[in-house]
């Protein structure tokens, strides 16, 4: 069903599931105020239920890639395309950085719940209800040249595959680290987290946008 395996293809599936799911929205908060609050699993699970709503995510952002490769390929439509994806980087990380992800985030009375499948069905709630990750993941695609709409069906489950586990990799780490971390942390160091990330996405949009600049 695979045919031949694509490391290149693995890798940047890998990356863009992980850097995807790295913004600590409404959904990273949840996960990081569970583990917290329940341990590591329960945090883990929160965050597994929100890599299958990415999986839906992934998918789609991938179909809507396939729709403008043609344009993209053209020259001038291609330059046109990368400032675009230059300023949604940028404008996200402007957004992260601002954002206050804590007053979007409910009480622990009003996200109670005991078992680990609860965990998992309210993280894909939470998280289905953005389809900005949309946006997020074309970008990503577009900005690794991984246009999995137009690569053969082994190939393409491969890259939705690696993008899974990429997004599942980043809650494992999220809170396995804030588990370690938990007599030390204060729900205020996501705003910490937020700013960091929102500076590397800012530092990665200059950088595209002055590599665009040399290119065309």
């Amino acid at each position: 069903m695979f045919g031949i395996i694509s490391i290149n293809i693995l890798l940047k599936g890998l990356i863009i599931g992980f850097i995807a799911a790295a913004p600590t929205g409404p959904s990273g908060v949840l996960v990081i105020e569970r583990t917290l609050d329940k341990g590591r699993w329960y945090g883990f699970f929160t965050g597994l239920g929100i890599s299958v709503s990415d999986a839906i995510y992934i998918v789609c952002s991938s179909v809507g890639l396939a729709f403008l490769m043609d344009m993209i390929n053209d020259h001038r439509t291609s330059a046109i395309f990368g400032m675009i994806g230059c300023c949604l980087l940028l404008a996200f990380g402007i957004f992260t950085i601002r954002n206050n992800p804590l007053k979007k985030l409910r009480s622990p009375q009003q996200t109670a719940g005991s078992s680990l499948p609860y965990a998992s069905l309210s993280g894909f709630l939470v998280a289905i209800v953005n389809p900005m990750v949309i946006a997020i993941y074309m970008t990503l695609f577009a900005y690794l040249h991984l246009a999995l709409g137009e690569l053969e069906p082994g190939l393409r489950i491969q890259g939705y595959i690696s993008a899974y586990i990429g997004d599942v990799l980043w809650w494992f780490f999220i809170s396995s680290l804030i588990d370690k971390l938990r007599n030390r942390f204060d729900l205020k160091g996501i705003w910490v987290i937020n700013r960091i990330l929102g500076s590397v996405l800012i530092l990665v949009a200059v950088i595209w946008f002055v590599y665009m600049l040399c290119v065309y």
